[in-house]
């Protein structure tokens, strides 16, 4: 009489532990995705900021597309497909400013995917340079 009562409940219990696991997966994507973007950057704003500028931001400047070369080799696709970009500010000669911003790609579905406040990222990241005496 109560045949096939229990394909319903597995249905649905299998379709929840699904989209747990599909979250998991997502959430650890882009804490990994976070993490190397902003390494990556963090890096890039080092080498501009280790330019021997003589107290001058315009030596600095020039050499952003040098630093944003090495950004999108490190990254691979991710940044050559558009996913993470780099806004400098370089005008002033004591400190390097890059700002980094990125979508990461969802696994999840589009009913879900704005759920997660992890798919974007947007850091801005500082490095004092330093003067030889």
């Amino acid at each position: 009489m109560e045949r096939g009562a229990g394909l319903i409940g597995t249905s649905a219990g299998f379709l929840v532990f699904m989209l747990m696991m599909l979250a998991a997966v997502q959430i650890l994507f882009n804490l990994y995705a976070t993490s190397m973007v902003t390494a990556a950057a963090h890096d890039a704003a080092r080498e501009v900021a280790s330019i021997d500028a003589v107290g001058t931001a315009g030596n600095r400047c020039a050499a952003v597309a040098s630093a944003e070369a090495a950004f999108t080799r490190s990254l691979g696709e991710y940044a050559a497909a558009g996913h993470a970009t780099l806004q400098w500010t370089c005008n002033n000669p004591d400190v390097v400013r890059v700002r980094v911003l990125a979508e990461h790609p969802t696994i999840l579905p589009a009913r879900f995917a704005g759920l997660s406040s992890l798919t974007s990222l947007d850091r801005t990241i500082e490095i004092r340079t330093e003067a030889r005496r």
